[in-house]
């Protein structure tokens, strides 16, 4: 090979996955009749009693006995369970004798040897059969076609080997149109022995139109062997019919014979390839036209080679692109260009890393810097592409991330008739888009894009014009889409999209209803479906036991051949379905807004697509293991070993497209520790988390919400991440509380808080903000759990504090070497003191309550809480000092209210005024209450905007329960009136 023919992209190693070594007896089987032939791929199968009886009569050498062959042969059925055919004929020994079996001796009659003697000599010569021919044959001549058949039938009788009876049977079903009756006659006189090459080939021909493919294939490996193997059109035609039964190595082996009878045919060159590339060994059909091109390119005296063209290179390209092999593509490109257009001196090209040399403007340049003298002389030399070529080229420098070289390809196309080369526009786009370059990706759509013809085309295009914010043209190119493939949900999810950014709300609303009920519809119709097509196998059925007469079954071993995805194929289908994921959260994110702004539309439009993102998620099993403790390593990508149906890999193929994956046990190939499918898993986890919410906040679907967040719980990347752990639990927190689970939920995930970050202000606060209102609420939080934890921890907290051991303190979980405490904890002392005053205790509460004072008596709320315990404790029996103790707390109260006033807002300053009505409401004094109450009421003009803030309705009810008991009911009414009626 010469130097320069590029040798990264030339030959490359053949690999023999899927190779089929077969020897002439297994390519060119002799499926003869005789018991010691071998069938042709596997067991032949036959039809029916008819063809059973007239095979036994073709391997039969006793012909003494007169079998009843008449017309369609029939069977009779002896009383002493022999299956006679007549005068003594028994077909159990008829079968035994086939098989090699030893047959019990039968008494023959004088008549029935001399009969056998004349017939040895030689059949036709016998008087019956010469007349029963005879008179066939003028029967046939009048058209007189059932004395015809009488006749014959009864010459059948007398010689079952008579090759013109059954040719001529096989004539009168041919002129009655039974041309599967026609076949098996036809077919059982080439079985005779008189039929040549030609006759074979007509029943071969004849058993293809009708569907007997394994048949077929008999009947052209007796007629290639008429030829002694010297027919062309035969092996041709035999090796198609393996390859359509994916016997690829039969085929192969056929072709190779072809190519060398042929050395000069293209076509046959071009069949050894695709059977290369159905067997998956794609560097053997590289080989293949490599080994052709270097014959052109390096002829040797007296050899005869195809000549390689412009097609050829192509065909080339496109299996470099199923490798993913761009840059030995384009090598192989410049290489063949230069030859065909006699530049193979132009070296100076793989200089420079673009395609200038065929384009003109560059070219031209290129040349003046290179070869200023001979500028002219090198422009005159051919350098134009054919545009598949040139199109090839533009892709292979997409791949390679060189977009401006491959847009100067694309656009070649522009110079081209629109209807010849409609297909690549497609193409371009398709590609471009799929590389997120989505302006140059509407160029090349717009241009071919026929709205009443191609809905892909629409769709892809109305996804691009979305994703430029050209939502006008989205939305009547998705419309025209729609249209032409209205149960499209995908569809209909990006309208509504563009629905919404141009403002037809309305519209848009109808259209996700439509989407939650397409689903409820698809199942309907597809269970309908299905009856019908059972319906219509039985009566199928029925049809073909009366006309499929094949002598020959069909192999079932060739027509369902299991199917492997290779390599490359699993690579695309991932490829694919990483764009489809990055594609539905892009669409996601451009929804967020309008979520925000809290558009239920968009919410839905956006919970359709994470559902369908979380499906995918949820069918890798490396994300889900059996024990949680084994370390995350990464997302498995199994490389698939076992076979698969032709249906099967159809519908994973469906599956992987949609964005549902079918793992297997498999071996491992791939691994992925960051990502999946093109989102990090923090996005992953965003997605499930805000699926839940909008569920929570949009649709209230509280068990479904609770489902989504158990999910991704099991999920082991999220579950050995802390900070993906700890949101995950506080937003199943979040909806513990909104469905009021206090008994069991919520102290579980608040318990877990509290574990996780010991003695922290942040998550006590929290802790409080779990039991806020509600009685259930108060329930929970007053639990005994909730103090004998407390009380161990304060214990904790103060050994820390004083350096001393506490019996009965909690264990330190978080880092506290070095750590010098010199302030009392306010938060732990504060809730602690809340546990016990729940549960109607308030002399420890004030111990408690007046440590924290003492370094945080500004505070409002501890003031606040301290006051309160007085109070309570001075209106309990064994209170020894009420009135001092009422006052202590007063005087709490009142350093409350100076705090709480502090650069106050309009909710604070309602807030005291209740409060103090409240406190003089429980001690007895309504004179008092009444004043706060009604200051209460006053700020309701302000707080018009935000009534769940407005504590206008408890003032103005404990207000109405003052007025009533001291006997006002017409100024309870009133208040009735004006603040308690809806």
């Amino acid at each position: 090979m010469p130097s320069d023919s590029g040798s990264e992209y030339m030959l490359v190693d053949g690999d023999s996955s899927g190779s089929e070594y077969v020897s002439d007896m297994d390519i060119d089987p002799l499926l003869s009749l005789s018991t010691n032939a071998k069938p042709a791929n596997g067991q032949t199968k036959l039809a029916n009693q008819d063809i059973q009886l007239a095979l036994l009569m073709l391997n039969s050498d006793d012909d003494d006995d007169d079998p009843a062959f008449s017309g369609p042969i029939i069977f009779s059925d002896s009383e002493d369970g022999h299956d006679d055919l007549g005068d003594g004929y028994s077909l159990r020994d008829g079968i035994k004798g086939a098989q090699g079996f030893k047959i019990r001796g039968k008494l023959r009659s004088a008549g029935g040897f001399r009969r056998r003697a004349m017939n040895a000599a030689d059949p036709a010569n016998d008087p019956e059969i010469r007349s029963h021919i005879s008179k066939a044959n003028e029967a046939f001549v009048m058209g007189e076609l059932s004395t015809a058949w009488e006749h014959y039938s009864e010459v059948i009788k007398l010689d079952p080997k008579c090759f013109v009876a059954y040719r001529t049977l096989g004539e009168i079903c041919q002129m009655r149109n039974q041309m599967n009756k026609c076949c098996l006659y036809w077919l059982l006189a080439a079985e005779c022995g008189e039929a040549d090459d030609q006759f074979w080939g007509l029943v071969a021909e004849l058993s293809v139109e009708l569907g007997h493919i394994t048949q077929a294939i008999h009947c052209y490996t007796k007629a290639i062997a008429k030829l002694d193997g010297k027919s062309g059109h035969f092996i041709l035609e035999r090796s198609m019919l393996y390859k359509q039964i994916k016997q690829y190595g039969r085929a192969l082996e056929g072709f190779q014979r072809l190519h060398k009878m042929y050395p000069t045919d293209n076509s046959i060159v071009k069949n050894l390839a695709s059977v290369y590339v159905e067997q998956k060994r794609l560097n053997d059909a590289i080989n293949l036209y490599i080994r052709v091109l270097e014959a052109n390119r390096n002829p040797q005296p007296n050899v005869q080679y195809p000549k390689f063209s412009w097609s050829d290179l192509n065909i080339i390209s496109e299996l470099f692109q199923s490798q993913h092999s761009w840059r030995p593509a384009v090598k192989l490109i410049k290489l063949v260009a230069r030859w065909k257009q006699n530049r193979e001196d132009e070296t100076w090209w793989d200089e420079q890393d673009d395609d200038a040399e065929f384009d003109e403007q560059r070219r031209r340049k290129v040349l003046f810097a290179k070869k200023p003298t001979q500028t002219e002389a090198f422009m005159h030399r051919g350098f134009e592409l054919p545009i598949d070529i040139r199109f090839k080229l533009g892709c292979f420098r997409l791949e390679l991330d060189q977009k401006d070289e491959a847009i100067a390809h694309f656009r070649y196309l522009f110079k081209q008739s629109l209807e010849e080369v409609a297909d690549l526009f497609y193409d371009a786009g398709c590609l471009l888009e799929s590389k997120g370059y989505y302006v140059e990706a509407i160029q090349f759509l717009s241009s071919s894009y026929t709205p009443e013809e191609n809905k892909e085309l629409g769709h892809i295009l109305g996804k691009c014009l979305l994703e430029v914010e050209d939502y006008i043209r989205a939305k009547d190119t998705l419309l025209k889409a729609l249209f032409l493939d209205p149960e499209n949900v995908d569809l209909k999810l990006l309208l509504i999209e563009a629905y919404y950014h141009t403002g037809d709300m309305s519209k848009a609303a109808r259209l996700m209803e439509e989407v939650s009920q397409t689903r409820v519809s698809q199942i309907k119709a597809r269970t309908a479906a299905q009856g019908e097509e059972s319906i219509y196998d039985e009566d199928d059925d029925e049809g073909l036991q009366e006309d499929n007469l094949a002598l020959i079954k069909n192999s079932v071993h060739g027509v369902e051949q299991r199917i492997r995805l290779s390599q490359e194929e699993q690579i695309q289908i991932e490829v694919n379905a990483t764009k489809m994921a990055l594609n539905k959260f892009n669409r996601m994110n451009r929804l967020q807004e309008a979520i925000e702004k809290g558009h239920h539309v968009a919410a839905s439009a956006w919970m359709k697509l994470a559902s369908q993102l979380i499906e995918m998620f949820m069918e890798v099993r490396s994300l889900f293991p059996k024990n949680r403790r084994t370390t995350f390593k990464g997302i498995h990508t199994y490389k698939r070993k076992k076979s698969m149906a032709f249906d099967d890999k159809l519908m994973r193929l469906y599956n992987l497209y949609e964005g549902i994956t079918q793992t297997d046990n498999s071996k491992l190939e791939l691994v992925s520790q960051t990502e999946y499918r093109g989102l990090s898993y923090d996005q992953w986890l965003y997605i499930f988390i805000q699926y839940a919410m909008l569920l929570r906040q949009f649709d209230n679907n509280l068990e479904e919400a609770t489902l989504i967040l158990n999910v991704a719980q099991d999920v082991s990347v999220f579950v050995q991440d802390k900070n993906r752990l700890m949101l995950l639990r506080m937003v199943r927190l979040v909806i513990a509380i909104v469905q009021e689970d206090y008994p069991v939920t919520v102290p579980n995930y608040v318990r877990w808080l509290l574990v996780s970050g010991q003695f922290s202000p942040t998550i006590y606060d929290i802790f409080m903000c779990c039991f806020s209102s509600g009685i259930a609420a108060w329930a929970s939080f007053s639990n005994y759990n909730h103090q004998k934890y407390f009380l161990r921890h304060v214990k904790a907290y103060d050994s820390l504090l004083t350096s001393t051991k506490i019996s009965g303190a909690a264990n330190l979980t978080s880092e506290v070497k070095g750590l010098k405490l010199s302030r009392e904890h306010p938060q732990l002392l504060y809730i602690y003191a809340c546990l016990l005053g729940s549960n109607r205790s308030y002399s420890s509460p004030i111990v408690y309550l007046t440590r924290v004072y003492r370094e945080y008596y500004k505070d409002p709320t501890i003031c606040f809480s301290l006051g309160l315990a007085h109070v309570h404790r001075s209106m309990q029996r064994n209170s020894s000092n009420r009135h001092l103790q009422v006052l202590q707390g007063l005087s709490y109260l009142m350093e409350y209210r100076e705090a709480r006033l502090i650069n106050a807002t309009i909710y604070e300053k309602q807030e005291i005024e209740y409060n103090y009505g409240r406190l003089f409401h429980m001690i007895g004094l309504p004179s008092l209450a009444v004043k706060h109450y009604e200051k209460v009421l006053d700020f309701h003009e302000q707080l018009l905007d935000d009534p769940e803030y407005d504590m206008l309705m408890e003032a103005a009810y404990n207000l109405s329960l003052i007025y009533t008991i001291n006997g006002n009911s017409k100024k309870s009414q009133s208040l009735y009136e004006k603040y308690l009626t809806i």
